[in-house]
């Protein structure tokens, strides 16, 4: 007796329109937009999961006038409270590393060289994409599978670390009443290295430079994503006039998703709910 009811609110929600990026669509195009956006801006997921943080952070710059290096952090750390993720307070050792460098080409070919444990947890295909010339900005990440929330690992945390796939190994969990099968472990980003080229990021504006900074600290970000809507991701892929001046709503809602929802499921599902849930963020704005 529900079934129509229920059916007829779905299909009216579908309908009800929104507005992402300055374009006036209905739910259910939304819907199909974000999912697309997710695929194109996410890396390719490693132990079939996405990844986030669950420490906090502490971030660093080198490379920067102090006056410059300040409100460059301040902006990134208020990024990260406002979509959920956590900022360490007072002293702390950085896990985020932001460089500023004249040839970025060559510092990451110093990287490649002396410091290869730093890349270890990228697949053969983004150090060949990182090692190409000519990149504005470059980031590599630290993970590691460890339990829900961040919590102490299981005992052989290292060798997963070292193996992501071997997550698929581990026991699942049901979920119960939502009937999905989860991962007792997560995915976690410990660590990221970023390589920013100074004159190449030159024309571009602090705020923007910082939201994109920021987009690629708190997601594992594919570096040469191109994603079909407007997006921060595209700072440096597109015309000068047609460049963001900071994160869209679209950036904001995704990575309000990736911290509201639990992680420690399929990559395909998670974001499928990611999307649902950009869309809501983006709605209740409205």
């Amino acid at each position: 007796m529900l079934a129509g009811p229920v059916m007829a609110q779905s299909a009216a929600d579908e309908d009800e329109t929104i507005v992402v990026t300055g374009t006036r669509m209905t739910r259910g195009q939304a819907f199909e937009m974000a999912r697309r956006y997710t695929r194109a801006v996410l890396a390719v997921p490693q132990a079939d999961q996405n990844a986030r943080w669950a420490d906090p952070l502490c971030i660093g710059a080198i490379g920067l006038r102090p006056e410059v290096a300040v409100p460059l952090i301040d902006r990134i750390e208020a990024t990260a409270r406002d979509i959920g993720a956590r900022v360490a307070s007072g002293d702390c050792a950085p896990n985020v590393l932001m460089m500023f460098v004249q040839d970025s080409d060559a510092a990451f070919a110093m990287f490649e060289q002396k410091r290869p444990d730093l890349l270890q947890t990228s697949t053969k295909d983004q150090r060949r994409t990182l090692s190409q010339p000519g990149w504005p900005v470059r980031w590599f990440y630290g993970q590691v599978i460890e339990g829900l929330g961040g919590r102490g690992a299981s005992p052989n945390a290292s060798g997963l670390a070292q193996a992501p796939g071997a997550l698929m190994d581990l026991p699942v969990l049901n979920e119960g009443a939502l009937s999905r099968i989860n991962s007792p472990a997560q995915l976690s980003i410990k660590g990221v290295t970023i390589l920013v080229d100074v004159p190449r990021v030159a024309n571009v504006s602090f705020d923007a430079l910082s939201d994109y900074l920021a987009f690629g600290i708190l997601s594992r970000t594919r570096l040469d994503a191109a994603p079909d809507a407007s997006s921060i991701v595209s700072l440096f892929q597109v015309e000068a006039q047609d460049r963001p001046a900071g994160m869209t709503d679209l950036d904001r809602a995704m990575l309000k998703a990736l911290y509201n929802i639990p992680v420690n499921r399929s990559a395909a599902v998670h974001r499928n709910q990611m999307a649902s849930e950009m869309v809501k963020v983006i709605a209740a704005v409205q």
